[in-house]
């Protein structure tokens, strides 16, 4: 049972720097590294960043509801890193936009799974002391 919490601790980091990261590297891309035929725009980056900023509170908290949600959302932000790396005007921002949206479904992924598994165990186990008692 501690084992499956050393794990989900062990992973927590790794989500959260790529969570954050990823929200970096959308705003580059956004204002600094620009695909050619594209202008910056404030109504393109909040479009971009708002549906991850939604998240940031259960993120930093750990809420295992948020982060299922988080990887649902992040699924949509790994279909636009896709088909941005495969355009003929693919910068190398949006290669690492990919791999932080891999990285963060499966950390947030793996996460989840360790982590609800462990409360579980807890709450057999108080179930089981309760009912000795």
């Amino acid at each position: 049972m501690t084992e499956l919490n050393e794990k989900a601790k062990a992973i927590s980091p790794l989500m959260k720097i790529s969570y954050f990261a990823l929200m970096v590297a959308l705003s580059l891309s956004t204002w600094v590294w620009v695909q050619e035929g594209r202008q910056p725009s404030i109504t393109i980056w909040v479009i971009r960043i708002l549906p991850l900023l939604i998240f940031v509170r259960g993120v930093l908290r750990e809420d295992l509801r948020t982060l299922a949600w988080l990887c649902f959302v992040v699924l949509l932000y790994f279909v636009m890193a896709v088909t941005e790396s495969m355009s003929p005007f693919a910068l190398w921002i949006n290669y690492v936009e990919l791999a932080l949206t891999v990285v963060i479904f499966c950390s947030a992924t793996l996460f989840i799974r360790w982590r609800g598994r462990y409360l579980a165990a807890q709450r057999r186990e108080g179930e089981v002391a309760n009912g000795e008692n």
